[in-house]
């Protein structure tokens, strides 16, 4: 059967109206909008402010606090839109995932709001170049590192915070770089390093890799809607196919089934990617279910470090530290009696597998970190 949506221009979705969110939401539209708001901010994924954007459209006088909320999200936007830019020009192979690209799929005066940046590098070189743009550009002042083993490979998460125009109502700005496309879930499905290399493709399938961290929202059936029918996606055969390839057809499938429920958001592409999605969506299913999630790696592949061997992430615990002889240049994992020490260019850190240290814990790291620091000073 060939796709018949192939080869066709897509049709032009509708601008969403908040009639989609009176009824996403299960507010009563006869409710005043002051409702729908209260009920936007209950859900995660800055959900206020895109119906502020939309009631703005529609015609809707905003007051000041709400225009001020408005622009404050248009200056986050802009941010991470500029540091995306600088984090193309500055670092080889980055590729910047969902954000900026989807919200040139919006209508102009709808605002697509984002909560942070995410940024995939292709190794640990780019990794720590990209973490250097952000830190020559950015008020950054606070950094989290995250390490993990899988198959002979480590892969990293680097999180950068600065503080949000309004630090006191809104949530930091934040940049998280990894060197994997998709995490997956422990036990589930693995990580998948590599990226596809089509940018819609790879935004479409980080939004359904979002389900195994949190439920789907209407701004992820908005972002689908929008996409599917933008100029430029690819037909929904080659993204059926991708979210089989990369273990996602169960995700993509439920958020189509979202879409197709959504009557203000009617999409024949959608229709025709449901369709598609069944039978791989029932075989990875199927797969999961009999507990074939290998990771793809042969066995005895070990990651160079003993330490991340197990396949659990390590995170970690920041170490204050007295000046060093100079900063860290590289990467070393350095293993003591009672844990493993981080040394990077971004700082020094314990590496836990809980968030909860016992006091002794720490302090033994810290007096490891001055008797390296010791050694580090005495070597000519």
């Amino acid at each position: 059967m060939t796709d018949s949506s192939a080869g066709s221009p897509p049709a032009v979705a509708s601008p969403p109206t908040l009639d989609l969110f009176f009824a996403a939401l299960g507010v009563d539209p006869q409710e005043p909008l002051r409702d729908l708001v209260r009920a936007a901010r209950s859900l995660r994924g800055h959900l206020a402010p895109l119906v502020l954007s939309v009631a703005a459209r529609q015609g809707v006088v905003v007051g000041s606090g709400s225009a001020d909320e408005l622009r404050r999200m248009q200056v986050r936007v802009e941010d991470y839109r500029e540091l995306a830019a600088l984090l193309a020009a500055d670092v080889p192979g980055v590729r910047v995932l969902k954000g900026p690209s989807l919200e040139q799929r919006y209508p102009e005066d709808v605002l697509r709001p984002s909560g942070d940046l995410d940024a995939y590098v292709p190794n640990e070189a780019a990794l720590w170049g990209a973490v250097t743009t952000v830190l020559r550009n950015r008020p950054v002042g606070d950094v989290d590192v995250t390490v993990l083993g899988s198959g002979a490979h480590v892969h990293w998460v680097v999180v950068l915070r600065w503080p949000a125009q309004d630090p006191i109502l809104d949530a930091d700005h934040r940049v998280e770089l990894v060197t994997f496309a998709y995490p997956g879930e422990p036990g589930v499905v693995p990580v998948r390093a590599e990226p596809p290399r089509d940018q819609v493709v790879c935004d479409l399938l980080a939004i359904a890799e979002e389900a195994f961290q949190r439920p789907f929202s209407v701004k992820d059936v908005l972002d689908l809607a929008l996409t599917l029918d933008s100029p430029g996606c690819p037909p929904p055969k080659a993204l059926a196919e991708a979210a089989d390839r990369y273990r996602l057809a169960p995700e993509l499938l439920r958020l189509s089934e979202m879409l197709h429920g959504c009557r203000a958001l009617p999409s024949a592409a959608n229709d025709r990617l449901r369709e598609l999605l069944r039978d791989p969506a029932g075989r990875e299913t199927e797969a999961r279910r009999a507990g074939e999630t290998g990771s793809g790696e042969p066995e005895g592949a070990w990651t160079r470090e003993p330490c991340l061997n197990s396949g659990r992430p390590l995170h970690g615990l920041r170490l204050p530290s007295e000046p060093t002889p100079g900063p860290e240049s590289g990467v070393r994992f350095h293993a003591f009696a009672d844990g493993v020490l981080l040394l990077c260019p971004v700082g020094v850190f314990l590496m836990v597998e809980t968030e909860l240290v016992s006091p002794a814990a720490h302090e033994s790291a810290l007096a490891e970190l001055r008797r390296l620091r010791a050694l580090d000073g005495a070597r000519p």
